[in-house]
C-alpha cells in the first residue's frame, strides 16, 4: 500500500509592477498604493511603494506565495495588482509593468 505523496511546498515570488495614472496622481500615492497592499487578501509582506509625480507612474512591491509555477504567479500577482490599484482610488491606473521573480532561500 503507497502513501499519499507529500504536498509540495509553495513557491515564493517577488510580485513588482508600475502603473500609469490617467490623470496626475495625489501626492499620497505610494502611501495609498502601500496600505492598499497591506490590507489586499493573498498577498505576502509588502515592501513598498513608490511614486514618480513626473511620470504619472506608481509602483508596488510584494511577495506572493503559489502551489504551481511562475504562470500561475503572474496570473494572481497581476490580479492582485489591479486590486491593489482600484483599491487606492487609482482604478483608472494602466498597468505598464509586471516583474516576476522566484525568491530563492540561501541556506
Amino acid at each position: 500500500m503507497r502513501g499519499a505523496m507529500p504536498a509540495e511546498p509553495d513557491n515564493s515570488y517577488v510580485i513588482r509592477f508600475t502603473a500609469l495614472g490617467a490623470q496626475v496622481l495625489p501626492d499620497e500615492a505610494a502611501d495609498l498604493l502601500r496600505e492598499a497592499l497591506e490590507a489586499t487578501p493573498g498577498t505576502g509582506p509588502v515592501h513598498g511603494a513608490t511614486h514618480d509625480p513626473g511620470a504619472r507612474t506608481v509602483s508596488g512591491e510584494f511577495l506572493l506565495n503559489v502551489h504551481l509555477g511562475i504562470a500561475d504567479a503572474a496570473r494572481d500577482g497581476s490580479r492582485l495588482a489591479r486590486e491593489a490599484l482600484k483599491n487606492a482610488g487609482f482604478g483608472d491606473a494602466q498597468l505598464v509593468e509586471l516583474y516576476i521573480a522566484l525568491r530563492v532561500e540561501t541556506a
